[in-house]
């Protein structure tokens, strides 16, 4: 089963990032904006495809992998142009978004509510591990 690390912020990701880095295992990093004390993001797109990614990490990612849940902040501070998530190597510009971590794969917004699309992603980046492991 993969491993959830939860991230606040643009600061812990990349401290977690770090420390998870060195563990030779597919690194996903699923970002979200940030959920009130009844756990509902305010981020209605967010909230629409939860149960999709969810369903998809338990079902398709790989059992040894590493998800980082990344909590990008409050409205305010994710609609700033400016804010970190949005530059390289992460170049988030919308949420939820799915990235595979030193991989090219991602996907965006409405991407994520639709359950092939990120079954072929699980995919796409499994084999790309079993083709680098074989090529060592």
């Amino acid at each position: 089963m993969p491993e959830y690390v939860p991230a606040k912020g643009f600061k812990e990701m990349e401290n977690l990032l770090k420390i998870h880095d060195k563990k030779r295992v597919p690194i996903y990093i699923y970002f979200y904006g940030e959920k009130d004390k009844h756990g509902r993001s305010w981020c209605i797109d967010c909230v629409e495809a939860e149960e999709t990614i969810m369903a998809a990490f338990r079902n398709n990612a790989p059992a040894d992998s590493l998800i980082l849940v990344v909590d990008v902040g409050n409205r305010e501070f994710w609609m700033d142009k400016e804010n970190s998530f949005r530059s390289p190597p992460y170049s988030v510009d919308g949420i939820p978004a799915l990235l595979h971590w030193k991989g090219v794969e991602r996907l965006d917004g409405d991407q994520l509510r639709k359950p092939n699309l990120l079954e072929l992603f699980f995919e796409e980046t499994s084999t790309q591990k079993s083709t680098a492991t074989t090529a060592q």
